[in-house]
């Protein structure tokens, strides 16, 4: 875990207020996942996006149950600052003192996954904000290197996952359509 730490002190030593002032917005919008409901709330609205943001709500969903309900529990990672009080962040403490896997990392990563598994042309620019969204967990000192990863693989693995399974619903549910035509 000493690698760790020195990625962490790295991100601490780059700071400027510039580069806070960015990294704020960014960690902001992230909080309880806001940016992603929002923008699903919208994909939901839209009649050509609709089905993207069912399978964004879904896939937000479960993610936040794995995540936040059962790994977080179960692995009870205290978040860096909490292990070495020599890592500092610039952002009040988060809520839970838990960091394994980063909340704002798998949201973003499931979010994303979600809408390039069905529209790969309209997930860049969301690919860049969700980047910033978890660097700036790296940034603030808040999440190990480690908790990223596991963020980025939980939230892609239940994006797909819900892919298939709402595809296969799809499929279903239109083969019985035809069959009782």
């Amino acid at each position: 875990m000493g690698w760790e730490f020195e990625v962490l002190r790295w991100f601490a030593d780059i700071r400027n207020d510039v580069l806070t002032k960015i990294m704020e917005f960014f960690t902001t919008i992230g909080d309880l996942g806001i940016f992603w409901i929002a923008l699903c709330a919208v994909f939901l609205i839209i009649p050509k996006t609709r089905r993207i943001g069912v399978f964004m709500a879904v896939s937000l969903v479960v993610e936040v149950a794995l995540g936040e309900g059962l790994l977080k529990h179960l692995i009870q990672r205290e978040r860096p600052f909490i292990q070495d009080p020599t890592i500092t962040t610039l952002i009040p403490a988060p809520l839970g003192k838990y960091s394994f896997p980063s909340g704002h990392t798998t949201a973003s990563a499931a979010a994303v996954a979600a809408i390039f598994l069905q529209n790969k042309k309209l997930s860049v620019p969301f690919f860049f904000a969700a980047a910033m969204i978890i660097v700036s967990r790296l940034y603030f000192c808040v999440h190990f290197p480690t908790d990223i990863l596991g963020g980025i693989v939980l939230g892609i693995a239940v994006a797909v996952a819900v892919y298939y399974v709402l595809t296969y619903i799809e499929k279903k549910r239109a083969e019985k359509l035809k069959a009782d035509d």
